[in-house]
């Protein structure tokens, strides 16, 4: 990974970690499917004006594997994370989204000969810790909504998984901007009869329609050409990092424009979650051949080492 693409997924990160406050906002004055309709409806007039003709030609040439792709890849995530903001907070949201690259490295395992390495497993673990302690997760009260809730957002990621992986090996002869555009397309077409159903009968009020305009501008338009244009350079579990940066991009747009207190759980948490991208994305600083036969050393000693104190005990 250079250091532009770098940039890129921090850049990412904020994007997509302002997506759940915005949706939080939206969703419960609204409904999740009008909050998922409107973010890809609106997207894709947006794209309509800067694709050109070649990408439109592309869209209606390439429309069934989009089809399926705005399915899974859009409409499902984006509705489900709408619908369980009804419900829980955005930050576990938020947390359970980062759960998405050890679900991409498994499918890239499966689909993309991508193995599963020590270090990269070691990544996901400190990353799915660093969220935990940005967010500073407080006790949740798994009763019947909250764990339909969580899910909903299970079943989001799994969506990311498979869509991701799949625009990979069925779409790498389209530019990222004609998959942005094409996905959100087919994504409208299949989110369109839910959000007809459950239209709002009172207007929604100025925060909930500036916080659609921004979901589907700046978290969608702008930022999903960008991660389609990343997976085709480093890969998609690489890519999925991104869900790593975006809780930690969400807690620091509160504290700038809600004035929400920042911990010092948002400087551990962030120290861990750059750490797990860098293991995962295979940066290399100065040392880390070392820290390398480490963590391989600990890998293949720690079975026969719990085994052993089984024994004893």
């Amino acid at each position: 990974m250079t250091s532009r693409q770098f940039l890129i997924l921090c850049f990412l990160g904020a994007m997509f970690g302002a997506s759940f406050l915005y949706m939080r906002v939206a969703a419960p004055a609204v409904g999740p499917w009008v909050v998922a309709f409107v973010r890809v409806g609106l997207a894709a007039v947006l794209l309509a004006v800067v694709v050109r003709r070649a990408g439109l030609t592309a869209v209606g040439r390439d429309w069934r594997p989009l089809l399926l792709l705005g399915a899974v890849n859009t409409a499902l995530p984006f509705g489900m994370y709408a619908f369980a903001e009804q419900t829980i907070p955005a930050s576990l949201a938020a947390i359970l989204n980062a759960l998405t690259p050890a679900a991409m490295a498994v499918a890239g395992a499966a689909w993309l000969a991508q193995p599963l390495t020590p270090t990269k497993l070691l990544g996901i673990g400190l990353g799915v810790a660093g969220v935990a302690t940005v967010v500073g997760m407080g006790p949740i009260t798994l009763d019947g909504p909250t764990l339909v809730a969580i899910a909903a957002c299970l079943v989001a990621v799994t969506g990311y998984a498979i869509g991701f992986t799949f625009a990979r090996r069925r779409l790498p002869h389209l530019d990222p901007l004609t998959i942005t555009f094409g996905q959100l397309l087919g994504a409208a077409v299949v989110l369109a009869p839910g959000a007809v159903l459950t239209l709002p009968t009172a207007a929604p009020g100025l925060d909930v329609v500036l916080a659609l305009a921004a979901l589907a501008t700046f978290s969608t338009a702008i930022a999903w050409p960008l991660l389609f244009r990343l997976i085709a350079a480093i890969g998609p579990t690489v890519s999925s990092t991104v869900t790593f940066l975006a809780p930690a991009f969400g807690i620091t747009w509160g504290a700038l424009i809600l004035g929400e207190p920042v911990g010092p759980s948002l400087l551990v948490g962030a120290a861990l979650i750059l750490v797990s991208v860098a293991l995962i994305a295979g940066i290399r600083p100065r040392g880390s051949a070392r820290i390398q036969a480490v963590v391989d050393s600990v890998w293949t000693t720690l079975p026969g080492t719990v085994t052993k104190l089984e024994s004893r005990g």
